[in-house]
């Protein structure tokens, strides 16, 4: 599955910034440690599809990001970085 959903920690950042929550607060509700979530956030760290489900579940339950925002969140992070470009149509 080439093309499903994988969860960026650059996502993760904005959405609980969006939400102004502390990243010790997300800590503690997705049981993942603050140093370790803050790397995961910093993209120095890859998200395994365990942590994928604990942060999802944390920014919604305990946040409430819904999961529209955080698909809106990934979609502006990479298009910032250049992966949709391959799509922009050139009217000329």
């Amino acid at each position: 599955m080439k093309d499903e959903f994988k969860l960026r920690g650059k996502t993760v950042r904005i959405a609980r910034e969006v939400r102004n929550i502390k990243l010790q607060d997300l800590a503690d509700v997705t049981g993942i440690a603050r140093r370790y979530l803050a790397s995961l956030e910093r993209e120095a760290s890859p998200i395994t599809r365990e942590n994928e489900v604990r942060i999802l579940r944390g920014l919604r339950k305990h946040t409430e990001v819904t999961d529209s925002e955080i698909i809106a969140i990934q979609i502006i992070v990479e298009n910032a970085e250049g992966k949709f470009d391959k799509w922009k149509r050139y009217d000329r």
